[in-house]
């Protein structure tokens, strides 16, 4: 189980770090802390159970059914080992005896169990105790308090260490109180190692795969911008600009905008806060990711101050920006000026002669664009479709 904890954390850790690369920031910023915990938490607890494993908690019941039943011996401590491993400051031993049955043939086993620092004198190599054998054929035993001296172990004689053939180490799980070993749902063995990775390898990709699912549409941006050298698309692009209108078109349920921005790594447009209505909200489009910024800046005072957004060809718009960036390439760095370049898309203000002052924003779909470097600066303008650029600033 422990194992299986430390593997969902991985998971969740490494979706945190793949959702922060590929989402917009503070992308599942929870998957770190909470990776992180559940991590070092399983590990903390997995050296634990290593130091523990086959410490003899001392089933009062269990060795008590034993005596009962007459599953008593007397054994012989032949080795007294510390750990390294204190628990509440009291070494955590490890005893290699043999144990001689009432009936049966003399063995060897091992008991993990902590000894107290006054009781290391009592358990020295060579001292005799009574012990329980717990479960019949294994070599499970507890320390009971019988007298290793009385009258019914005078006769009984333990044949040297060497003589009683090879350690027998208690088998993997704690022993229930009818006698029966709990195990694991996988077999510890090496037949079950297999299983075990593939199940503890599975739960840690399910674990990340949950964390990254909310950012997936960053992702398979950031997959198809690699092949182009690419952490991230550029929106600036026509494939990567489709996407990402369609994908607020979705959210939005409308089509209709009064502008939208675009920049290298977002998508801005301000479209109306329900279907068909006149007031705007504001969305953007990041990696994938739609947010919800609230009421646009800008308020239309008609419907005719709407466009769809497919009256924007970005890739005319792109050969525009290149075509432009020609123009200046002798007085503007058009390299750095390209790499910060975004443009703002929507209609220009109405002609009314009669009415100069119309704040009415429903002539023809324009693009407005800037070229700058340290130094200087140009200003441009095209239409949504690609044609008519000029340059605007004299």
């Amino acid at each position: 189980m422990l194992r299986l904890l430390c593997f969902i954390g991985s998971g969740i850790l490494l979706g945190g770090i793949v959702s922060a690369l590929v989402g917009p920031p503070g992308a599942a910023a929870w998957a770190f802390p909470v990776g992180l915990i559940v991590l070092v938490f399983s590990v903390v607890l997995l050296a634990v159970g290593r130091s523990m494993r086959g410490v003899q908690l001392g089933d009062p019941k269990l060795a008590a059914a034993a005596t009962e039943d007459g599953r008593i011996a007397l054994a012989r401590v032949d080795a007294l080992t510390q750990t390294g491993t204190f628990i509440n400051e009291q070494p955590l031993c490890e005893l290699e005896l043999t144990v001689r049955p009432v009936h049966g043939d003399a063995y060897r086993t091992v008991v993990r169990r902590v000894v107290q620092l006054t009781e290391i004198p009592r358990f020295q190599p060579g001292s005799r105790h009574v012990v329980a054998v717990l479960v019949a054929g294994q070599p499970d035993v507890a320390f009971t308090e019988h007298d290793a001296g009385a009258e019914i172990w005078a006769d009984t004689e333990l044949p040297p260490a060497a003589a009683a053939g090879p350690v027998l180490r208690p088998a993997p799980g704690g022993l229930r109180a009818d006698g029966t070993r709990r195990s694991p749902l996988i077999g510890t063995g090496r037949r079950g190692r297999p299983i075990r990775i593939a199940v503890f390898v599975l739960a840690g990709l399910l674990a990340g795969a949950a964390v990254v699912l909310p950012y997936r549409a960053g992702l398979a941006e950031t997959l198809a911008a690699l092949p182009q050298g690419h952490l991230h698309a550029d929106l600036r692009e026509p494939l990567p600009l489709e996407r990402a209108l369609a994908t607020l078109a979705a959210e939005t349920g409308e089509d209709r905008v009064t502008s939208i921005s675009v920049s290298d790594d977002l998508v801005r447009i301000e479209a109306p806060a329900k279907p068909g209505g006149l007031n705007v909200d504001s969305w953007y489009v990041r990696r994938g990711a739609v947010t919800h910024t609230g009421a646009g800046s800008i308020q239309p005072e008609s419907a005719g101050e709407f466009f769809e957004m497919a009256e924007l060809d970005g890739a005319a718009v792109a050969r525009a920006i290149d075509e432009a960036a020609e123009l200046v390439a002798d007085e503007i760095d058009t390299e750095a000026a390209l790499d910060a370049l975004m443009y703002h898309v929507s209609r220009t203000l109405a002609e009314h002669p009669d009415d100069p002052w119309t704040h009415e924003r429903t002539g023809p779909v324009v693009v407005d664009f800037s070229l700058s470097d340290d130094y200087r600066s140009a200003s441009f303008r095209v239409n949504a479709d690609g044609t008519g650029l000029e340059r605007t600033d004299g």
